[in-house]
């Protein structure tokens, strides 16, 4: 009898899912989605960064990137300024609103790869991850 779990990619696809469902409901009193969230994170490790650099963070495309930091901006939580360096280009950053918010954002993140740590061993976890990275960086074929 066929049962679709025995497919990686199913089972990759049932636990993204899951970490979507956990992210937009804890995201939603914030007024983010998941790919927001994302680059608010990589924002609150250093920001007044360019557009180019934030999509190599995230592994985004730029053009992606702009759409999202649109509607982050109409919330509030992000400002482009000039480029003093560059007058073609703009800097990124949080806003005072997003400071202040963003330990609450950033806390949930951090409490679900504690989770997912914490019932695997250290050297599981290593070799977990270290599949995906492969796998995420790997030419479909």
């Amino acid at each position: 009898m066929y049962d679709a779990r025995e497919h990686i990619c199913f089972n990759i696809g049932r636990v993204m899912r899951k970490v979507y469902e956990h992210y937009e409901s804890r995201l939603a009193p914030f007024n983010l989605t998941t790919p927001q969230y994302m680059i608010f994170k990589a924002l609150w490790m250093g920001d007044g960064i360019t557009i180019g650099e934030l999509a190599q963070r995230v592994s985004l495309d730029g053009s992606t990137i702009t759409g999202i930091l649109d509607r982050m901006e109409k919330s509030g939580y992000v400002e482009r300024r000039p480029n003093a360096e560059d007058r073609r280009s703009a800097l990124v950053y949080l806003t005072g609103q997003a400071r202040e918010v963003g330990p609450k954002i950033i806390k949930f993140a951090d409490d679900l790869d504690e989770n997912f740590r914490k019932r695997f061993s250290a050297r599981d976890m290593a070799v977990f991850e270290r599949v995906l990275k492969e796998l995420a960086e790997s030419q479909s074929q």
